[in-house]
């Protein structure tokens, strides 16, 4: 009756786009709300007033449920696991992201967003340039998950 089927996903856009427009942008919205520049002075990127807050709590949620359209039919390019794993690993990444930006919590908040970095380089490693998809300490712009610096 109502219930969707198989046959109703509509999955045409590309997989390309999907990453660009949705996925990345969303990503980005997560990105460039958080971190420290560190120069003669330490600069916060964390949103400073309500509205960026619920700007970035909605970024994350955005690339959290792009996650799942990772998942339709037609789109995994391979029967591997390894592309649901990464999949999941972005959606738990951008679900954290998400409850940080909500309590307002910057430390827990970059720290997702670096795990949701990590999900993509993952996935990019294996599935653009063929390799693993363990993750790369060396990304890990908190070495140890150490406190960030002091202002």
């Amino acid at each position: 009756m109502g219930a969707a089927t198989l046959d109703d996903f509509r999955t045409d856009v590309s997989l390309q786009d999907l990453m660009a427009h949705v996925i990345d942008y969303n990503a980005f919205g997560v990105w460039r709300r958080q971190g420290w520049i560190i120069g003669d002075e330490v600069v916060e990127l964390f949103p400073t007033d309500d509205d960026g807050w619920h700007a970035a709590e909605s970024a994350a949620f955005s690339t959290a449920e792009a996650a799942n359209l990772l998942l339709l039919p037609g789109r995994p390019l391979d029967d591997d696991r390894a592309w649901v794993d990464a999949a999941h690993m972005l959606y738990d990444a951008s679900m954290r992201a998400q409850a940080a930006a909500l309590a307002r919590e910057k430390v827990d908040f970059f720290i997702a967003g670096s795990d949701m970095y990590q999900a993509c380089v993952a996935c990019h490693n294996r599935y653009v340039t063929g390799g693993s998809m363990e993750p790369d300490p060396t990304l890990k712009p908190l070495p140890g998950r150490e406190e960030p610096p002091e202002q």
